[in-house]
């Protein structure tokens, strides 16, 4: 047996679940969910991002960092990656001040894949409709744009509207707030949290 088949049955036998079919889904379609989340699915594949993961794993494993639970590791891990990726990708951005058109960066039907993602994103969107213009405009700002509240005070005080980036937070987390109201309520009234 070769030193890597060793080392991957090792693995393996320290952590079974890898071996599971439901888990790697689960990982793949939440890293995918992410990667759209971010606007890097077509450059980067969930797949990607789950080898990563495994990859930093068997390194914290090597330098003696015990992982008790294993799932919320993987992601956690999986969401740095991403970020990471994100971050490196949105370095050298410049920030465009005039001629906001928020509707532009509405997910796009076309591109989901799955039913299900479809069906929720669907309902994602009709509920974001629903709030306000300001309240859909920051959280597209933020959310689907991926500024940050530094960024999002520019911009709008480029528009004449001085707000600091603590009252921009606490409006952000207020709209979030009445957007998942929206979504609960419409769309998922007999879901229990």
């Amino acid at each position: 047996m070769s030193q890597v088949g060793a080392v991957k049955k090792s693995f393996e036998n320290h952590f079974p679940e890898l071996n599971s079919k439901e888990l790697q889904l689960v990982l793949r379609n939440f890293y995918r969910l992410r990667l759209r989340q971010y606007g890097l699915l077509g450059k980067h594949e969930p797949d990607e991002i789950l080898n990563e993961a495994i990859s930093r794993l068997s390194k914290a494993e090597s330098t003696g960092k015990k992982v008790y639970k294993l799932i919320p590791w993987l992601r956690t891990t999986g969401l740095h990656i991403i970020n990471e990726i994100s971050r490196e990708e949105t370095r050298c951005r410049i920030i465009d001040n005039q001629n906001f058109d928020f509707e532009e960066f509405l997910p796009d039907e076309r591109l989901q894949q799955s039913s299900q993602d479809t069906e929720a994103y669907k309902h994602l969107n009709q509920a974001l409709k629903e709030l306000d213009f300001e309240d859909r405009k920051l959280l597209i700002m933020r959310y689907y744009r991926q500024l940050s509240w530094q960024d999002i005070a520019r911009k709008l005080s480029a528009n004449g509207a001085e707000v600091t980036t603590e009252a921009l937070r606490k409006r952000g987390s207020r709209a979030l707030g009445k957007l998942r109201k929206i979504f609960k309520n419409k769309y998922l009234p007999d879901y229990e949290y």
